[in-house]
């Protein structure tokens, strides 16, 4: 006879109906019952305990609707007519995955939708003339001495939010529209899983590194753009998914894409090819940005937030 194991618990006040339905609704080899005044969730089959707890722990952290959950059962192949027990527990396994970019309860990411609209805000004070008080005014002469720049020159007067505010403005709807993307994309389940005060640190600090990486590099140039808190993004995530393996929230292709992007540009090649001017330090100074805050951030333990099942391929 097989032996019914405890796979996970909860409180007893815990409301369990959307597990109950999603056991129901797949034919789940698991039950529950009361166990030591907890709620206990029961298996036959050991091996299943490894998939189903991180569902479970993103379902009681609000990420998942498990009424939502689609799940998808492994079919024999034509022609096997003997299974090992292992295989048919595998067969059993009605495990469930995130689509390739999952998605987040909005309530769970304010502040990458916050990031979004101002991506487009920032594009319509562009486009109106009314991004003046958001950006670092050029210096003529680059190469004169620090004291005598522009950006001492709003620090002195008490302009800091301009080390940040330059990531707000774009100069173009095409440039709002691949920001927001990206925010959408990367941003929303770093914020999801590591919570607003990791993600809060993490787009500040990349946008002041971008922003002073970019005005070191080309002092002379006006720059703007949410691209550099976007490499930040991409910087942090990079490390996370070497950290935490199982995290696969973000494709790790999209990551490698960005990040040779970043480099081309940074040769370059895309500028001699289209010949569109782009502010590579600012990528490259929020990218490292991200790296450092990821390594950190994991060295106190932090990744264990994106201990994650993987997404579906």
């Amino acid at each position: 006879m097989s032996q019914w194991i405890t796979v996970y618990s909860f409180p007893i006040s815990r409301d369990l109906s959307a597990l109950f339905r999603l056991i129901q609704r797949y034919q789940l080899p698991l039950r529950i019952a009361e166990e030591e005044n907890q709620q206990a969730l029961l298996t036959t089959e050991p091996c299943i305990a490894k998939f189903i707890t991180p569902l479970l722990e993103d379902w009681e952290r609000g990420l998942v609707d498990l009424d939502k959950v689609q799940l998808n059962r492994a079919e024999p192949a034509a022609g096997d007519d003997l299974h090992s027990e292992e295989e048919q527990a595998q067969g059993e396994e009605a495990l469930a995955r995130p689509p390739l970019i999952p998605t987040f309860p909005l309530d769970k990411t304010p502040i990458s939708l916050l990031l979004i609209a101002l991506c487009f805000f920032g594009w319509f004070l562009h486009a109106n003339n009314l991004s003046d008080a958001f950006l670092i005014y050029p210096d003529s002469n680059s190469g004169q001495n620090f004291s005598q720049s522009s950006l001492m020159w709003h620090l002195q007067n008490g302009e800091f939010w301009r080390l940040w505010t330059p990531a707000i403005i774009n100069f173009s709807f095409q440039h709002a529209l691949f920001n927001a993307l990206a925010i959408w994309v990367f941003g929303r389940s770093l914020e999801a899983r590591g919570g607003p005060l990791i993600y809060c640190a993490l787009v500040l600090l990349g946008g002041v590194a971008a922003n002073l990486s970019q005005y070191a590099w080309r002092p002379e140039a006006v720059f703007a753009g949410m691209s550099g808190v976007v490499y930040t993004l991409v910087g942090f995530a990079l490390v996370m998914q070497r950290w935490q393996p199982a995290w696969r929230d973000i494709p790790p292709g999209m990551i490698t894409l960005m990040t040779a992007w970043m480099i081309l540009c940074t040769l370059g090649v895309i500028n001699y090819l289209i010949g569109i001017r782009i502010a590579n330090a600012a990528h490259f100074g929020g990218f490292v940005a991200g790296l450092l805050v990821a390594l950190v951030y994991c060295a106190a333990g932090g990744a264990r937030k994106f201990n994650s099942y993987p997404a579906s391929t």
